[in-house]
């Protein structure tokens, strides 16, 4: 008699190259939309483009990418639970890009810090900062961006940061 039952593993679906072309075609249009500072029509077209990506999404590397530019548009607009929403469901991801990517972990601590969960800012943004350095809290080219706020709190609470 069997214990324990071997659970049937899932074949996830494969990204094909028509699908790609697709997925990259709805990237590049809310890019342009968001160039144009048409920041609905861009988190539109990003959300087209992760509905998409097959089911379970958390299984693929490109939903990271579609969530962390729709959920930076929302914390441009300072609409921070629903950025937050987006980050933490990159931060999930598990093919393996979400809580090893820099630009992830500083935007989910900064949403966590200004929806007033000051314990997960401190370790998202400690992350970021092992990851990058003082560098990922410095303006962008555009001069945009400004993580100074960030980088004072997580200095105000973590020894040893410069």
């Amino acid at each position: 008699m069997e214990l324990f039952s071997k659970k049937k593993e899932e074949k996830l679906e494969e990204i094909t190259p028509a699908l790609k072309a697709k997925l990259d075609e709805f990237a590049e249009k809310g890019n342009q939309f968001e160039e144009e500072e048409q920041y609905e029509e861009a988190i539109q077209a990003w959300e087209e483009g992760l509905n998409l990506i097959p089911e379970p999404q958390q299984y693929y590397s490109e939903t990271i990418w579609f969530l962390a530019a729709i959920g930076d548009v929302y914390f441009k607009k300072e609409m921070y639970p629903q950025a937050h929403k987006c980050f933490d469901k990159a931060r999930g991801n598990l093919s393996g890009g979400g809580y090893g990517n820099p630009f992830i972990m500083l935007r989910l601590g900064e949403c966590c810090l200004e929806i007033g969960d000051e314990k997960n800012a401190m370790e998202y943004l400690l992350r970021a900062y092992m990851m990058e350095g003082k560098e990922i809290f410095e303006p962008d080219e555009d001069g945009e961006d400004d993580g100074q706020k960030y980088f004072d709190f997580l200095r105000t609470h973590v020894e040893h940061i410069e």
